[in-house]
């Protein structure tokens, strides 16, 4: 292939348009380009044909005395004719990282400063010369630039996030560093990490505190070689600690793989502790799933389930190996343990293993027998009871089982029988309460949840502060866990913060809230700051496949409050996307609205309510014939306007402005989905002005 055919190749690669908005890291190898091209040629490329392809190709446009300036020049037409097509220097930075990550192909070789210069030059052919290029420390880091503009302002996040970031101490070839530590495979593991210790999407916690954290994690667990020798290196450990603060600022709660597609851990079951062994999935509530389909076979889930147990595709299902099974747009992993943590799991009807023991529970362990000495002794230092193995339960040769573990309290245990003590590596957490189900931290007043603080590695005193007033020093207690109860200390509704040393846990408290029963979809009543349940004769009107999304305030929800109602809920998938909201008359008039909701429910993003247009309809000069909503991905949805009777409300929740005739032309000329089929000729009427 050519230099555009590989810069093509790589941007489809890397930056396809994926579910969600997550890093990306354009981690180049050797063995990903004898992939890419046996993918292109439809024949098997092995590595150094690959590499000297597309040495090649990289070498046909990086030559001369100035040898970025023909790709510079090309970045700069881009950009400026509106970045049109693929960045055309995708390729280039991929040479940079390729030659990054053949820094560490010999073990003797030292990564610092002056071991990545050779291999650049060597794959770019600037033989004459030695060290930085000409021209590299001002064009590539201004290509990462370009890069991380077009995925966070021209793409808005939808072939994902900019991961590149700078060296601490190597400014110029930082940027390639970083993609070389991690590839794209690699996010899972992050991802599992971060839900291993409990974290919350919006959580804030010390690079250093994340890195330790991730280093016991790895003990435990059996990630790639590659995060290995990151860990192992004490040049890439800073670069990786910033890569995983940057993985929690873009966490949701689950994790994600290269394609930005989530990832849902599975638990291993078993009647009893031994054969035969199956595995149960556990669905985040925030993951709305209606079916997997699965080996061939599509599994309903039920509407708000927790678990769903799995046929293994191995009926032989043993401990101690790991499982990935791909269900379209989901991927469910078991990891490989030595040790798994049972509890009985009534939703399942089975023992599930777990990732910590907790305090007060009856567990059953199962645990290699080369540490099952150990295991006990570890069990009995959590505070339990004297434990016993079965003997009419049939384990795995080479395993052990134990039953009877109760712990009572925590204990510092690292590595591979950390899961015995309750809490291992978790944060600082919130728990309890009587929570309103959604991405955020939301409670009723009255009923916030308990601040868990988990044992720590030191006995130092641990340092709190509610809504920034300290609490007196907190001293780990005998059992090495501390619980505070925030109802005791907080009364008032709105957000509050908790500080707990250099970690922050926020949590929104709320007066009233009531739920509807189907749809799952709560409305904003006219001049009113309570919610209330949209009336039935609204409900009606969905059928059970158009459940409704989670959508942030100010966009519109499809059901429009009050009483008149002509088209049906439109679909979920494209109400996800939210998007502008336009109010459109006869004789090409057309207006913006912008409705907002009260201030108390706007920090509530995850909470799904409809937003009550009709006093915005009413103070419109003209009446409004259709509502038109855009999406992110340039397509649009109308539906039929309610009617509405002028001057029936007050003055309205939000504002609108008006559109010129260009811009209605623009708004209805555009990829547009009518509401109902039975609208669709009004649709096409309108729009041609009879």
């Amino acid at each position: 292939m050519d230099y555009d055919g590989w810069n093509r190749v790589l941007a489809e690669h890397f930056f396809a348009v994926r579910e969600a908005a997550a890093p990306v890291y354009l981690s180049v190898d050797d063995a990903l380009l004898a992939e890419l091209l046996t993918s292109q040629t439809q024949a098997a490329a092995p590595f150094p044909t690959a590499a000297k392809d597309f040495q090649t190709a990289i070498r046909s446009q990086v030559f001369g005395r100035d040898p970025f300036g023909g790709i510079a020049s090309r970045a700069r037409r881009w950009r400026r004719h509106g970045a049109a097509g693929n960045p055309p220097f995708i390729a280039l930075l991929a040479a940079t990282v390729l030659a990054a990550s053949r820094m560490n192909r010999s073990e003797n070789t030292a990564v610092g400063r002056f071991s990545y210069y050779g291999p650049l030059r060597e794959l770019l052919g600037l033989h004459e010369g030695s060290g930085m290029p000409d021209g590299y420390d001002v064009v590539i880091p201004t290509l990462w630039d370009h890069l991380k503009w077009w995925l966070t302002e021209h793409e808005q996040g939808r072939r994902g996030l900019p991961s590149a970031i700078p060296h601490p101490t190597q400014v110029n070839i930082g940027w390639s560093l970083s993609q070389a530590v991690l590839v794209g495979s690699d996010r899972v593991q992050v991802g599992l990490f971060l839900s291993a210790i409990g974290a919350q999407p919006g959580d804030s916690v010390p690079e250093a505190e994340l890195l330790a954290r991730f280093q016991e994690w790895v003990r435990l667990n059996r990630p790639s070689p590659r995060i290995q020798r990151a860990l192992a290196s004490p040049e890439l450990r800073p670069i990786l600690a910033s890569i995983l603060q940057q993985e929690l600022a873009h966490y949701d709660g689950l994790p994600r793989n290269s394609a930005g597609l989530p990832c849902v851990p599975l638990s291993l079951t078993t009647d009893a502790g031994g054969f035969p062994y199956g595995i149960a999935a556990r669905l985040p509530s925030h993951l709305r799933l209606e079916s997997l389909s699965l080996n061939g076979d599509v599994i309903r889930v039920p509407s708000g389930a927790e678990w769903l147990p799995l046929t293994p595709p191995d009926q032989k299902l043993a401990p101690g190996s790991a499982l990935e099974l791909a269900a379209d747009t989901t991927t469910l992993l078991l990891p490989a343990r030595d040790l798994y943590v049972l509890q009985a799991n009534d939703l399942v009807g089975k023992w599930t293993s777990v990732n910590t023991a907790e305090i007060g529970v009856p567990h059953r362990v199962l645990v290699r027998t080369a540490f099952a000495a150990q295991a006990e002794a570890v069990m009995l230092a959590c505070g339990s009871d004297a434990v016993r193995q079965p003997r009419r339960v049939q384990v795995p040769p080479g395993w052990t089982l134990f039953s009877g573990y109760t712990p009572t309290r925590s204990a510092t245990v690292p590595g591979v029988l950390g899961p015995l003590t309750p809490l291992h590596q978790q944060l600082a957490r919130l728990s309890g309460g009587l929570r309103i189900d959604g991405g955020r931290q939301t409670y009723l007043l009255g009923y916030a949840p308990d601040l868990v603080l988990p044992a720590t590695p030191n006995d130092h005193p641990r340092a709190v502060t509610i809504d920034r007033v300290p609490l007196a020093p907190v001293s780990p207690a005998a059992t090495d866990t501390i619980t505070i109860r925030l109802a005791d200390l907080v009364h008032s509704a709105g957000e509050h913060q908790i500080e707990v040393g250099n970690r922050k846990l926020i949590f929104t408290l709320v007066e009233r809230y009531r739920e509807s029963v189907a749809p799952p979809l709560l409305a904003l009543p006219p001049r009113s700051d309570k919610l209330a349940t949209i009336p039935s004769k609204i409900q009606n009107t969905a059928s059970p496949s158009a459940r409704a999304p989670w959508l942030p305030p100010g966009h519109l929800s499809g059901s429009l409050f009050g009483s008149y109602q002509r088209a049906p809920l439109p679909p979920m998938s494209l109400l996800r996307l939210g998007g502008s909201i336009y109010a459109l008359g006869a004789n090409r008039l057309a207006a913006q609205l912008v409705p907002e909701a009260p201030a108390w429910i706007a920090t509530m993003d995850h909470v799904p309510h409809a937003i009550d247009i009709e006093p915005l309809l009413d103070a419109l000069p003209f009446q409004a014939l259709w509502l038109l909503q855009g999406t992110r991905s340039g397509n649009a949805r109308v539906w039929l306007a309610p009617a509405v009777q002028t001057g029936t409300y007050g003055a309205p929740s939000g504002s609108w402005k008006f559109l010129s005739q260009a811009d209605w032309r623009r708004l209805t000329s555009g990829n547009i989905t009518t509401a109902a089929v039975a609208c669709a000729q009004d649709w096409t009427d309108y729009t041609s002005g009879k």
